[in-house]
């Protein structure tokens, strides 16, 4: 059935945008109409044929192609129930279409739909959408168009995206209290010397009297910062894009992931998550009848982590020689000894793919268990910090004011 994009004004006089599956144009404006809404524009959906011509990034919208993890994994759950009900593959994308709403997946997925009544395979339908879809997901889903499991594929899919959006969900909760109390602090701290310390220091200036030294480190602070500002705010943002640029190249992120790998308490957590996200690749990839290389590549560009992809690197050329895991791992000295014992393990007993996946599962729960540990940690470290600064101020400020109250006393 042909796809259309849609262009429309609703009953209030919005613009909406969109698509609709509908057996001719007709049929389409009679559906939008039905919707109450008034049709504007209604083009059939560029080709599958045409799409490939002028590639993905052109056929692709940009809000197609900022379909999230979460939406990808409801919609590879819906399908694999629907293909474990005996639906066939069309019919089952087509009752996924009509179930979702307007926008991001309901664009790829009719895309992909059109491409499969065209005679594309499932998986080269998916490979044409590379910004929505990982490897990881086209590998395993070729996989089981070869062996006739696409179902079962998809079902152990859906679980792999489910614990995979968990894992990184907690990274960066972990990391957005840090990165909010780190920002409100210096916000605190500019205002505090900027605006609110020149007014109550001023009498101390106005007497002429020695002050104490914390209150002229103060002062100074102050008029550095009320002096300095713009090129103060100019060196922060200019820092961050110098950063943000550098952490964009290949040198620059090995060097932040070897940096981080290194720090005494972010490093085990860091680790074991990069371990567990490859470990959890690589084994799902292999339980689904992926190739071994072909399964490392995956699994070395989900690590999340330069250090890994590039050890991931070296196993794979160490593999392709015939050459077996556990002992490029062992000299790449960055895996958990667990690690290595359950891939020698994996290897001599031919239950590598399994022993993984349950690698991946301890290591989860391990950084689950860090990163709570670590809050818990951090939280009153971070008060006691920020109080102990303004604690500071107030002390720098009290201290002429004891000072002139013993002389009058």
């Amino acid at each position: 059935m042909p796809v259309y994009e849609y262009a429309a004004v609703d009953a209030k006089g919005r613009v909406k945008q969109g698509i609709v599956t509908a057996e001719s144009q007709q049929a389409a404006r009679i559906a939008l109409r039905a919707k109450r809404l008034f049709v504007t524009s209604l083009a059939e959906a560029t080709s599958g044929a045409t799409a490939r011509g002028r590639g993905e990034t052109a056929s692709l919208p940009f809000f197609a192609r900022r379909m999230g993890r979460g939406e990808l994994l409801a919609a590879t759950q819906v399908l694999a129930t629907l293909l474990e009900a005996g639906l066939p593959l069309d019919k089952a994308l087509a009752a996924l279409i009509e179930q979702m709403r307007a926008g991001r997946g309901k664009w790829v997925f009719s895309h992909i739909l059109e491409r499969i009544r065209e005679g594309q395979d499932f998986s080269t339908a998916l490979a044409a959408y590379p910004a929505v879809f990982p490897p990881t997901y086209v590998s395993m889903v070729r996989s089981a168009e070869a062996t006739g499991m696409l179902p079962i594929v998809l079902g152990n899919l859906a679980e792999y995206l489910d614990r995979q959006t968990q894992l990184a969900r907690t990274l960066q909760a972990a990391l957005a209290y840090p990165a909010f109390m780190f920002v409100f602090g210096l916000a605190v701290m500019a205002l505090l010397l900027a605006y609110v310390i020149p007014e109550v220091t001023r009498i101390f200036v106005d007497l002429r009297r020695a002050l104490p030294l914390p209150t002229v480190i103060l002062i100074a602070a102050s008029d550095f910062v009320r002096a300095w500002w713009p090129f103060l705010l100019g060196g922060l943002v200019g820092l961050v894009l110098a950063v943000h640029r550098t952490l964009r190249t290949r040198r620059g992120r090995a060097l932040a992931d070897r940096l981080t790998l290194a720090l005494p308490v972010v490093g085990p957590i860091a680790r074991n998550a990069a371990t567990a996200r490859l470990a959890r690749t690589l084994g799902t990839c292999l339980d689904q009848g992926v190739t071994m290389l072909s399964a490392l590549r995956i699994a070395g560009s989900v690590s999340g982590n330069m250090v890994f992809e590039q050890a991931m690197e070296r196993i794979r050329d160490e593999a392709s020689q015939g050459g077996g895991l556990t002992d490029p791992m062992r000299e790449a000295d960055i895996f958990p000894p667990i690690a290595l014992q359950l891939v020698s393990a994996g290897e001599q007993s031919g239950r590598l793919g399994e022993l993984l996946v349950g690698l991946a599962r301890m290591l989860e729960n391990d950084v689950n268990a860090r990163i709570n540990s670590a809050s818990s940690l951090f939280e009153p470290v971070m008060i006691l910090l920020l109080g102990g600064m303004v604690g500071l101020m107030v002390l720098a400020v009290l201290l002429p004011i004891f000072e002139m109250s013993s002389l009058i006393g």
